[in-house]
């Protein structure tokens, strides 16, 4: 396993856990996110927080699993599956993503999924 996936392991760990994020040690200062249908963040550690914010809406327990990754250079492709409570309904939500590394932190973020979590 390579320190680009283990960060990716890392952040889901965190996320079912509760564990308070690691903003800096996760994402670049000039870190972007490109999510079509999702509501646009800022550019940076303040548009990570609030990516972050969004798995503080669900309730536990929450399950954010890596089903697959594949890594090419500095680049990691994902499929997630996350599984959780939301608005008192069960939610569960497939996720595909790419992420583009830069000093083993992420910097960008091309993400899609399959059911809206954020109306």
């Amino acid at each position: 396993m390579s320190q680009q996936q283990d960060l990716l392991r890392e952040i889901a760990a965190a996320s079912n856990s509760g564990a308070p994020d690691r903003i800096g040690d996760w994402f670049t200062e000039d870190f972007r996110l490109h999510e079509p249908g999702a509501p646009a963040v800022p550019v940076g550690h303040a548009g990570a927080s609030q990516m972050r914010a969004r798995f503080r809406t669900l309730v536990p327990p929450i399950n954010l699993a890596i089903l697959d990754m594949v890594e090419e250079g500095d680049r990691v492709a994902v499929r997630w599956q996350l599984t959780a409570t939301y608005d008192g309904k069960p939610f569960e939500q497939s996720i595909m993503a790419i992420y583009r590394f830069e000093r083993g932190r992420i910097a960008e973020d091309w993400g899609t999924s399959i059911r809206a979590l954020w109306p």
